[in-house]
């Protein structure tokens, strides 16, 4: 098993929270380089609980002292390309959260770095790597698929371009990667505060609705896909129901007991991290890179100019 010099960059909610936790998992693949955090109080908190080599105020600070082999950029969207650009250029591979950067046009320009510095490039969209995503994909295979529904509520009132792009790529990514590409946004429908609501026409020539409720009385996140003779009902982020000629096939619950599976484990990103070091070693794609995503974001800008959404 390979063996990797780990950069942590950021050390605010998600890297506390849920990224640090994960690294003893890892301890037999990863030397812990440095810790990028220019908050002194955060940067203490972090190095007095991990066993990282050196803390450090900034991307530049690291890389002159200690160029590490990956990196896990865990700061704000809005700093992503300052930050990925570097690292990237010093021949650094980046694992960085969703999304890579709000703005299209740099997001594209990331992806074409990454691509002529031969770096793997992953952005974390966990849901690629939940047990109850994974368990449908599989089980639909190759078929194509008809119709797709998914739906995304919550009781925050916001439809902004910002908010919706952050909030709709933990589903638009799923969507794209359960049921193929999009084909055409053929109608979107806006209510400020409230809704958005699109039908795409698929490339495999199926249909699929995307729903984002942003003041209902509950969040739930659910995808309903229908193919030849199999479907898949999956209620995030630990429940899929899987059909096959009109009987149920398997267990429909994945597991939400605390002794076996941990927060991270059930979202998804343990295995997510774990897959960006096998493709660091295997120097492969990695599922869920940034170049996916971008078609995501690609697919969300349409949406939002045809809903006239700033």
């Amino acid at each position: 098993m390979g063996y990797t010099r780990l950069a942590i960059v950021g050390y605010g909610h998600m890297s506390a929270n849920t990224y640090c936790p994960l690294l003893h998992h890892f301890a037999d693949r990863v030397e812990l380089t440095a810790l990028v955090e220019p908050d002194e109080q955060k940067r203490a908190a972090a190095l007095g609980t991990y066993a990282f080599k050196r803390g450090c105020t900034s991307i530049e600070e690291m890389l002159s002292a200690a160029r590490p082999d990956t990196a896990l950029v865990l700061t704000p969207a809005a700093t992503h390309y300052g930050l990925i650009g570097p690292l990237l250029e010093a021949g650094v591979d980046v694992y960085t959260e969703k999304p890579d950067t709000p703005d299209l046009a740099q997001a594209r320009e990331l992806v074409e770095l990454a691509q002529r510095q031969q770096r793997v490039y992953q952005v974390g969209q966990n849901r690629l790597f939940m047990t109850a995503l994974v368990r449908a994909k599989d089980f639909l295979g190759d078929r194509p698929v008809d119709f797709v529904h998914v739906e995304k509520s919550k009781t925050i009132r916001r439809t902004d371009a910002a908010y919706l792009l952050d909030d709709g790529l933990h589903v638009m990514s799923p969507l794209l990667w359960l049921a193929g590409d999009v084909a055409e946004v053929r109608s979107v429908v806006h209510v400020p505060q409230r809704l958005l609501a699109v039908q795409f026409r698929l490339a495999s020539g199926g249909a699929a609705n995307l729903v984002q409720h942003v003041d209902s009385g509950t969040w739930v996140e659910r995808f309903l896909l229908h193919a030849e003779a199999r479907s898949a009902s999956i209620l995030s982020p630990d429940t899929v129901e899987l059909y096959e000629s009109g009987q149920q096939v398997g267990e429909s619950h994945v597991g939400r007991v605390r002794m076996l599976f941990g927060t991270a484990e059930l979202l998804g990103f343990r295995d997510a991290v774990a897959h960006f070091l096998d493709c660091v070693l295997s120097r492969q794609e990695p599922r869920g890179s940034a170049r996916s995503l971008l078609r995501v974001h690609e697919t969300m800008d349409e949406v939002f100019r045809l809903g006239g959404i700033e």
